[in-house]
């Protein structure tokens, strides 16, 4: 798998998580950007119009899943796809998640591989990315 010229935005609260994704994902290839809050997280999506957003719904100014559905009003072309990543595992919340418009769900703690599993499903298995 290539990340090589696609751009990820992880909004999440906590550093750590944000930087073991920056790590990760640039050693993919990926342009990481990062946000702490769902405001910053939705206006840098804004501006840098990122093919994915990895998402915590655990956030300290919005609950990631009021986020969501914002996040997929501002699809072009197919992207931004949005992988939850977050320590909620109820059904109930995974359900809503992708009704939501989730394009993948993962929780945490997690593995890398499964992030990068379920990123090059989503995103580099897509013909038109």
């Amino acid at each position: 798998m290539t990340l090589v010229g696609k751009h990820i935005v992880a909004i999440d609260d906590t550093q750590s998580i944000r930087t073991f994704l920056r790590v990760s994902l640039e050693d993919e290839g990926a342009h990481f950007h990062e946000a702490a809050t769902a405001r910053e997280g939705f206006e840098l999506c804004q501006k840098v119009k990122p093919h994915l957003v990895v998402l915590d719904l655990g956030l300290p100014d919005m609950d990631g899943l009021d986020l969501l559905p914002r996040l997929k009003e501002t699809i072009v072309d197919g992207f931004p796809r949005i992988i939850v990543l977050t320590v909620r595992k109820g059904r109930k919340t995974i359900e809503e998640a992708n009704s939501k418009g989730a394009d993948g769900y993962l929780t945490k703690p997690f593995m890398v591989e499964d992030l990068l599993d379920v990123i090059d499903e989503k995103l580099c298995g897509d013909a038109e990315s």
